[in-house]
């Protein structure tokens, strides 16, 4: 769940530069949205913003955790900064993979998009301190996103039956990337190692949509 205490430095940039990403992968579906008007594409660009905002406040906390010396265990961590910037991590995550749950329903009612989105659902908020809730809640928040994030994959997979081109496969490559990176993370505990490989998932997963809109952005 927390990040080793010796990855941490590389664990910040991790988050910052994947925030950058999310923040590219927003205004090119912005850009996608005013060039078809589809309004997934919009729902992407207002979903991967607030996923940048998330991964931004995160990656700052967690700098400062570096620079402050700030240690992380099983029991949380010893900074309630640390620990604000993963419930603005999660809080984010959940609400834009919700509107992409929201989006992607939407789609399949109507006629095909160009892009595929992903989704994930809502969650509750926890009370009690922050530090010791989010050690409960954190593992929860993952098994969320795992869950919806598959189901998206199913869907778009099936999306691939009807409607299949270099775009379409790599959306679809980018979300199981994702789903992969929440799955690790989820079992992080067990091993330091874990996390790093889903850290490298998820970056993976920014990187590969990101790609995929901009060839879609030289396509048109």
């Amino acid at each position: 769940m927390f990040p080793p205490n010796w990855f941490l430095p590389f664990d910040a940039a991790f988050q910052v530069l994947t925030a950058f990403i999310a923040l590219a992968v927003s205004l090119y579906s912005l850009h996608g949205h005013r060039w078809i008007g589809e309004r997934t594409l919009y729902a992407l660009f207002l979903a991967f913003l607030m996923l940048s905002i998330g991964l931004f406040i995160n990656g700052i906390t967690l700098t400062y955790s570096t620079l402050a010396g700030v240690t992380f265990s099983g029991n949380g961590s010893s900074s309630v900064i640390a620990d604000i910037g993963f419930w603005a991590y999660y809080i984010m995550s959940i609400l834009a993979y919700s509107l992409l749950v929201y989006a992607y329903a939407d789609r399949l009612r109507g006629p095909s998009a160009v892009v595929a989105a992903a989704g994930a659902g809502m969650g509750r908020g926890w009370g009690g301190g922050i530090g010791q809730t989010l050690v409960a809640a954190g593992p929860i928040m993952e098994l969320v996103l795992v869950i919806l994030l598959l189901v998206v994959v199913i869907a778009q997979l099936a999306h691939l039956t009807v409607k299949r081109n270099r775009f379409s496969v790599t959306v679809t490559l980018s979300f199981v990337l994702l789903l992969i990176s929440h799955i690790l993370i989820m079992f992080s505990s067990l091993e330091d190692t874990i996390y790093v490989a889903g850290r490298l998932f998820e970056l993976g997963g920014f990187i590969t949509l990101l790609i995929m809109l901009a060839g879609l952005r030289r396509a048109g």
